[in-house]
C-alpha cells in the first residue's frame, strides 16, 4: 500500500422525503443500486472490492446487517466482506473513517463507504399490551383459553410505538433530538429569528446548486410501475421567503 489514501468517486440516490417517491425502496435495496452504480460508473469489477462498509441508523429488522445484504443484492462477490456501523446522524461519517483504517492499517486496498436509510420504512412496533395478548394466544392449548385471550383485547392495546421515534430519541436523558436542540439553542442564545435566517439560507443554497448536486445522484426508477424516474432531492421548494 502506497502512503496516500484517495476517495476515487461517489454516487447517491435523490433525497427523499419519507413517504414520498423512494418509499418502495428497503434501507438495503437504496444501498445495493449505489453500490452498483458507482462500480459501472467506474467500469470496475467487483472482485477488487475488499469490504463495503456502510452507515445506518435504523437497520432493518430483515436486513440487520445491512451493508452485507447490500452488496450481495449489488452482485458484489461472497468473499468481500462486509460490516454495518451506527452513529445517530454520522453513520456515513463514520463508514469513511472505517473504511481509511482499513486501508491505513494495510488490512484493505480498496473499500466502498457510504451509507443507507429508509425512514419510510421504520416500522411501528406492537406494545407490552399487545405483545403479552400474542403470546398468551401462542401458548394457549384449548379454544376456551384462546378465546379467554382475545376477550382481553381492549382498543389501547393497539396504540403503536413509533420506531423513528424510539431511535431518535436519547434513553439516557429521555430527550429526543428536536428538544436537545431547543436546549442547545436556550444555552447558547440562539434566536428563533436566526435559526429561520439560517434555514432559509441553506434552503436556497440546495437550490442554487442543483445543477452541481446532478453530477452525484443517480436517477431511480419509481416503483412498483417505474414509470417515472427520480432524479432530483424532493426537499428543497422554490420561492420560499422568511
Amino acid at each position: 500500500m502506497s502512503d496516500r489514501i484517495a476517495i476515487v468517486d461517489g454516487v447517491r440516490t435523490p433525497f427523499c422525503k419519507a413517504g414520498t417517491e423512494l418509499k418502495g425502496f428497503s434501507a438495503q435495496k437504496l444501498g445495493s443500486l449505489v453500490i452498483r452504480e458507482l462500480l459501472d460508473r467506474l467500469s470496475l469489477d467487483g472482485d477488487v472490492i475488499d469490504e463495503v462498509v456502510m452507515g445506518c441508523v435504523a437497520n432493518p429488522v430483515d436486513a440487520a446487517n445491512v451493508a452485507r445484504v447490500a452488496s450481495l443484492m449489488a452482485g458484489l462477490p461472497e468473499r468481500s466482506r462486509a460490516y454495518t456501523v451506527s452513529r445517530n446522524c454520522a453513520s456515513g461519517f463514520e463508514s469513511v473513517t472505517s473504511a481509511y483504517e482499513k486501508i491505513a492499517s494495510g488490512f484493505d486496498d480498496v473499500v466502498i463507504a457510504g451509507g443507507t436509510e429508509s425512514m419510510t420504512n421504520i416500522p411501528l412496533i406492537y406494545n407490552e399490551h399487545m405483545t403479552a395478548l400474542f403470546a398468551g394466544l401462542m401458548r394457549s392449548k384449548t379454544a376456551f383459553q384462546k378465546l379467554k385471550i382475545i376477550l382481553s383485547f381492549r382498543p389501547y392495546f393497539l396504540k403503536p410505538i413509533v420506531g423513528v421515534v424510539c431511535g431518535l430519541s436519547d434513553p439516557v436523558c429521555g430527550l429526543n433530538m428536536g428538544q436537545t436542540a431547543e436546549n442547545i439553542a436556550k444555552q447558547c442564545g440562539i434566536t428563533r429569528e436566526q435559526q429561520d435566517e439560517f434555514a432559509l439560507d441553506s434552503h436556497n443554497k440546495a437550490l442554487a446548486s442543483r445543477e452541481k448536486l446532478a453530477e452525484e445522484i443517480m436517477a431511480v426508477p419509481v416503483q412498483p410501475k417505474y414509470a417515472t424516474v427520480c432524479e432530483t432531492d424532493n426537499g428543497p421548494r422554490e420561492g420560499l421567503s422568511l
